[in-house]
């Protein structure tokens, strides 16, 4: 086949015509790239390579739009362009994402973290828990874990002191169940949420 034509479609994509007949659409960025232009030859395997380059910037284009909104771990972005896009793509995309530093699991490790053990009020079980599920690998968790400073049991008081709605919550056994269940959801142990309740009677 031979390019017969090229215009400009109203969305800006370039649209190619091969033997007078519609071919495909294809963003600016990827006819520049390709190199065709009219009376250039085109058959299945150049068309086949372009749609790749289609694609791929479809996957590095949501995978910007991804993290414009927040962070993302490796995992989880290439989980959200997949869906769309293909596995294929979303590992492209989410390598070119890494590469210009834009994703860094360590960091991301780090800040998620931070934030879920200190406004959240996560334990570190269930701070463990959320950060696997983003994919986050066992060692960064760990590597992660490592450098914040953590007191459960400070958490704990602060968890009663914010949610309870009688002064004496201590002394209160059902205000006092739902709040121990509560930390329980959050991941803590009987034996730390215990001591946490004994010194909030002693003081």
């Amino acid at each position: 086949m031979i390019i017969t034509s090229i215009k400009k479609s109203k969305k800006g994509n370039i649209l190619i015509y091969a033997d007078n007949n519609y071919l495909a659409s294809v963003l600016p960025e990827v006819f520049l790239k390709s190199g065709l232009k009219i009376g250039s030859y085109i058959d299945d395997e150049i068309l086949e390579s372009l749609n790749e380059e289609i694609n791929l910037n479809k996957a590095k284009e949501k995978a910007l739009r991804l993290l414009s909104f927040r962070a993302h771990s490796k995992h989880e972005l290439k989980n959200k362009i997949k869906n769309s896009l293909g596995e294929k793509y979303a590992e492209g995309a989410a390598e070119k994402m890494e590469n210009l530093g834009l994703i860094n699991d360590k960091e991301f490790a780090f800040l998620y973290a931070k934030e879920l053990f200190f406004k959240k009020l996560y334990s570190i079980k269930r701070v463990k828990y959320e950060l696997t599920k983003k994919g986050v690998e066992n060692n960064i968790i760990e590597e992660t874990l490592s450098k914040i400073d953590i007191n459960e049991e400070e958490n704990i008081k602060k968890i009663f002191l914010k949610k309870h709605t009688d002064k004496n919550t201590t002394e209160n056994e059902k205000e006092l169940r739902k709040l121990v269940s509560y930390c329980q959801r959050l991941g803590y142990s009987w034996s730390v949420i215990n001591s946490a309740i004994n010194e909030l009677e002693e003081n």
